[in-house]
């Protein structure tokens, strides 16, 4: 995770969108998510937009289907660009609660979901590791869940079982600024009686709130941290969520099967968000009208929950929140995907909403902490590979306040050179730009787009990977009888063929793995141009030869 990232659902600014209820992890199954844009809500408010350096991970709708997740990148005007399907070699994923670390721009990190049953309520979810550039993931071993409730005797009588539940959510996930990925996680003993559900009850309900040290990685195994629900009104909260998960867990047989007819449980906090000036988790309470605000999350966490002077306009349920890197705290309904911005401290509306939905889907979405609302309104940043350069091109919709833009490149999307510079126009209506990178690195580099304000701020785009085949060398060109070839990749095995200028192959050759250099004798051709033609790791890459006599 990373310095600003707030949890489990964040649009802004570790934006993470899920809806999905605190009572169990089974209800991210059974509801489904939608992960919301933010674009004007009037002529009178700036035109709302996605942070730089965004990404999504949703699946479609219906949520019971069990679609496979996409990785998608996450435009600042809304839009969203394909990366991927999230797969574990070749085996398509669902994952849910999106996190990032500060210290690993090249991966975000999520929690698998399942399909529920009762059998499998205390499998805990996977942690997994995915690929900006490949939507390639990887496992970090499970989630385990918070220590399991004290024992307990059940109620007396004939048809009484109780079953003891510790269960990760996986549906919570967000990180601080110290790579530091925070769930939250439930035990509970259910006594149930087989023969008479509501006589069925649920004691010794307990929230934690779970730590995973992404940066130096050791184990997915979170430090748990039983919460401190003392303060009457969070006392009430939980109790709800309590009662509401019973009424639900009465309408489910010991085989797994659900035999509800009713409404499944809603309201409760179904997100929280990391408050970097505070070290606080915060969630608003849609249903309730409430504000939860959690302290010491990684020493002795106490929730306290108060009522905001100024509730949202309606009451319903909270699906995501999300921060931006200036403090400020967005909340987004569940059902109609309305955004709204609240104090971060008091969870009071200040006022002001953004609106419109992008469409039906169940996942998460996150953005990296160095990303802002841009100086520019940056519709396009692409990156390709032509011939033996790389090109570099973007569009705004507007600018205001730019002073210049650099092309930042790494061969590890970690450690970043600046490889160009253009200065903004500050055109109101935006522009087209290009640059070029002459040099570009062998095989695989990443590039983004940074953006510099002239009060210092800078923002940046999302990445984009490009693999350039980088031309071999040829010295002395031109070549009397013989020629040295500097190989483009040294210490990989390389094909050379020699091409004459009527397109006929006159000599071929195969350099082993190791050497970075080759020599090629042409004494016996006749003066002329030719063409070296270098096939290595995949890529083929071209070089004109002079030979004269």
């Amino acid at each position: 995770m990373s310095a600003y990232l707030l949890h489990y659902n964040q649009l802004f600014y570790y934006i993470q969108a899920d809806i999905r209820s605190l009572t169990l992890p089974f209800l991210p199954i059974m509801k489904q998510l939608i992960l919301f844009c933010l674009v004007a809500a009037s002529a009178l408010q700036a035109r709302a937009q996605f942070p730089s350096n965004s990404f999504a991970v949703r699946s479609a709708c219906p949520g019971s289907a069990n679609n496979p997740s996409t990785l998608e990148s996450i435009n600042v005007d809304g839009s969203l660009t394909l990366i991927g399907t999230v797969n574990e070699a070749g085996m398509p994923l669902v994952l849910n609660a999106l996190g990032n670390d500060q210290q690993d721009r090249a991966n975000l990190y999520a929690m698998n979901v399942a399909p529920f049953t009762v059998l499998s309520i205390n499998t805990p979810p996977n942690l997994y590791r995915v690929s900006l550039t490949t939507a390639q993931a990887t496992n970090l071993g499970p989630v385990s869940g918070p220590p399991a409730p004290p024992a307990t005797t059940g109620p007396a009588g004939f048809g009484y079982a109780t079953l003891s539940y510790n269960q990760t959510l996986n549906f919570i996930g967000d990180g601080d600024n110290s790579s530091s990925y925070f769930v939250g996680g439930v035990s509970f003993n259910y006594n149930r009686n087989v023969f008479f559900a509501g006589a069925s009850t649920i004691t010794d309900f307990r929230f934690y709130v779970g730590q995973v040290q992404l940066t130096p990685f050791i184990t997915a195994t979170p430090t748990w941290r039983l919460l401190d629900v003392s303060d009457p009104a969070t006392a009430a909260l939980i109790n709800t969520f309590r009662l509401q998960t019973q009424a639900y867990l009465n309408n489910i047989t010991l085989f797994g099967q659900n035999n509800n007819t009713g409404p499944l449980p809603s309201g409760g906090i179904q997100d929280w968000v990391f408050d970097p000036f505070s070290g606080n988790l915060v969630s608003y309470i849609g249903q309730d009208g409430k504000f939860l605000t959690i302290s010491g999350i990684s020493s002795s966490p106490v929730a306290v929950t108060t009522t905001p002077a100024t509730l949202l306009p309606a009451t319903q349920d909270i699906g995501a929140m999300f921060s931006d890197r200036q403090g400020g705290v967005y909340a987004v309904t569940a059902d109609v995907g309305t955004i709204y911005k609240i104090d971060r401290q008091t969870g009071s509306w200040t006022g002001q909403t953004y609106g419109a939905a992008l469409g039906c889907n169940r996942g998460d979405a996150v953005s990296f902490p160095d990303a802002l609302p841009l100086p520019v309104t940056l519709t396009r940043f692409e990156a390709a590979a032509t011939g033996s350069t790389v090109r570099l091109s973007w569009t705004t919709a507007s600018e205001a306040r730019a002073s210049h833009f650099e092309i930042e490149r790494s061969p590890t999307a970690t450690a970043w050179s600046t490889v160009a510079r253009v200065t903004a126009g500050n055109q109101a209506t935006g522009q087209q730009y290009a640059a070029t990178d002459a040099q570009p690195l062998p095989g695989v580099a990443y590039y983004r787009l940074a953006m510099h304000d002239l009060d210092g701020t800078i923002a940046y785009s999302s990445v984009r990977m490009v693999r350039s085949a980088a031309t071999a060398t040829v010295y002395p060109n031109p070549v009397r009888n013989t020629a040295r070839v500097v190989l483009p990749l040294p210490g990989q095995e390389a094909t050379l063929e020699l091409i004459s200028a009527r397109g006929q192959v006159v000599q071929r050759l195969t350099a082993p793995a190791g050497p970075a250099s080759i020599e090629v004798s042409m004494a016996d051709l006749p003066a002329g141009f030719y063409l070296l033609r270098v096939q290595q790791a995949g890529a083929t890459t071209t070089t004109r030869v002079m030979l004269e006599k």
